[in-house]
């Protein structure tokens, strides 16, 4: 549906693969933030850190390390499967 809908961007010789690919990993990406997130509350849970303003610096570096790794993952996979975007 995504590439069918992106068919006009092929006057302007855009790839719709790309595009098709990039928004299919996007959406499976949205349960892999949440799950990262509710993994980041437990983690502060465990080591008594509270969740508030002070603490959010901790929190969200926590959180946006386990997301650079999984995306490293993600990339590293596409990458051992042939997928290049160039």
């Amino acid at each position: 549906m995504v590439k069918t809908i992106c068919t006009p961007l092929k006057v302007f010789k855009i790839n719709t693969e790309d595009i098709k690919v990039l928004v299919c990993i996007s959406l499976s990406m949205i349960p892999i933030f949440i799950k990262e997130l509710n993994e980041t509350k437990e983690a502060c849970k465990a080591k008594n850190i509270k969740l508030n303003i002070k603490n959010m610096k901790i929190i969200l570096a926590k959180y946006f390390l386990s997301l650079i790794s999984r995306v490293n993952e993600i990339e590293e996979s596409l990458v051992a499967k042939g997928y290049n975007s160039e």
